[in-house]
């Protein structure tokens, strides 16, 4: 499982790239999409918090519906760019855990059609494992734990490396349109 750094720098990147073509404000986009990225795993939180443990994680929040729905309500309440980055920072949860070490993944893409979890696509991202199951204070204690802390460690700077080739993508795409308008 990809930790929240780990998300939000992904969905901030991406969202770097969803902007560089019609300019947001940039500090707006990044928070917003890395605030998105992370937020499908509140419902781990929950499930951690009401006694369930880990049993409330990956499902609707970690589904495709989600995605649409959410960019659905930010396209009618702050328009189409706002939208683009809501569902590239949320969507962009999808991808990271797709992208783990984990076989099965926790998501339920297809939601509420059918309830089958993907294997993942890639192991890109090392999976931390993390006590779950005797609730909030053993699960972030045990974040403390050595090789949880190099784990999550790792996932991190693998995550800023790619939110730094992200920004330089966009950078070239925001150059390419100086270049095209400039042309004119």
């Amino acid at each position: 499982m990809s930790f929240p750094p780990a998300h939000a720098l992904i969905g901030a990147g991406l969202a770097e790239i969803a902007i560089a073509a019609k300019p947001l404000p940039r500090w707006k986009a990044w928070a917003l999409a890395g605030f998105l990225a992370v937020s499908p795993d509140f419902d781990i939180v929950i499930g951690l918090m009401t006694g369930r443990g880990g049993s409330l994680h990956g499902t609707f929040s970690h589904s495709i519906s989600a995605v649409v729905v959410l960019t659905l309500t930010v396209y009618a309440v702050a328009g189409g760019r706002w939208a683009l980055v809501a569902g590239t920072g949320y969507g962009s949860h999808l991808l990271v855990d797709m992208l783990d070490d984990s076989g099965p993944t926790n998501l339920m893409l297809g939601w509420p059609f059918t309830p089958a979890r993907p294997y993942a696509i890639g192991k890109l991202f090392p999976r931390v494992q993390f006590e779950t199951g005797h609730g909030f204070r053993a699960a972030f204690y045990s974040l403390f734990d050595p090789p949880v802390m190099a784990k999550l460690f790792a996932q991190t700077l693998l995550a800023a490396a790619i939110f730094l080739a992200l920004a330089g993508i966009a950078q070239l795409v925001r150059r390419v349109r100086l270049t095209r308008g400039a042309g004119r």
